[in-house]
């Protein structure tokens, strides 16, 4: 059985990482179109209140919809940020009191964003790397590098690394005898060498590379996350470049 904790521990830690964060400015831009760094605070509000109190209107399916994300933080853009932050400590504290006995990770949650279909374990997952990767955009919009050793960056660097095979197989369609490794430095490293095989199914291999991927632990999240393109980011290329510029043009795990 999956034990839940690990999943805990990163939410708690990016929530309490935002809201000691200080920057002179909470109004400039982020990685996400139209939102700023008050706006991504705004965000990490609506979805805790959801997941507390419950979603008057589900729309249910396995994904949480941009208009809905988009929808909430309109309804909270007025909101000052002293009193978001006072919000968002109570509504994790009364979250946490709820889970202080981990359910099944394999029931289903309540209370999901827009009434998505989760188990409990998904949920749990999707809000460790949700908490973990507004932090960093919070942090890269205002100058306040950090976290990247924290425990949400391994839960996050984890999912995205188990997502390779499908990355390099179904979203870059490498032909079969491909061989991609990853290799990222940093503070949460990875090493994984993905191969297509004769059936066409991507998995871990053993075979020399045909391209490798160099990139650090910021670049490897930033590009699973789905916040800037390739052409944005730092990557070392050994190999044949137009794989790699596929692989890494359809890296992005998350929406």
């Amino acid at each position: 059985m999956t034990d839940l904790s690990p999943y805990l521990d990163a939410w708690r830690q990016s929530v309490s990482s935002v809201l000691a964060l200080e920057p002179d400015d909470w109004d400039v831009p982020t990685d996400l179109p139209g939102w700023t760094a008050k706006d991504v605070l705004a965000h990490l509000v609506h979805l805790e209140r959801v997941m507390v109190e419950g979603e008057t209107t589900p729309i249910g399916g396995s994904a949480v919809p941009g208009d809905y994300t988009d929808a909430g933080v309109a309804a909270l853009r007025d909101v000052p940020v002293e009193q978001l932050k006072k919000d968002l400590t109570d509504l994790v504290e009364r979250r946490a009191g709820a889970l202080a006995d981990l359910p099944d990770p394999q029931a289903l949650a309540v209370n999901t964003p827009a009434g998505v279909e989760w188990t409990w374990e998904v949920a749990l997952r999707n809000r460790a790397i949700d908490l973990w990767t507004h932090e960093q955009d919070i942090r890269r919009a205002v100058g306040l590098p950090g976290g990247l050793g924290d425990i949400g960056a391994h839960v996050t660097t984890a999912t995205f690394a188990a997502a390779l095979p499908f990355i390099l197989g179904r979203r870059a369609k490498a032909p079969v005898g491909s061989v991609v490794r990853w290799v990222v430095t940093g503070p949460v490293p990875v090493d994984a060498t993905i191969g297509v095989g004769e059936d066409g199914r991507a998995r871990p291999t053993d075979a020399a590379p045909t391209a490798t991927l160099t990139m650090d632990t910021e670049t490897f999240t930033v590009l699973g996350a789905g916040r800037r393109g390739p052409d944005a980011v730092t990557v070392e290329v050994q190999g044949d470049e137009e794989l790699a510029g596929r692989v890494l043009a359809s890296m992005a795990v998350t929406p």
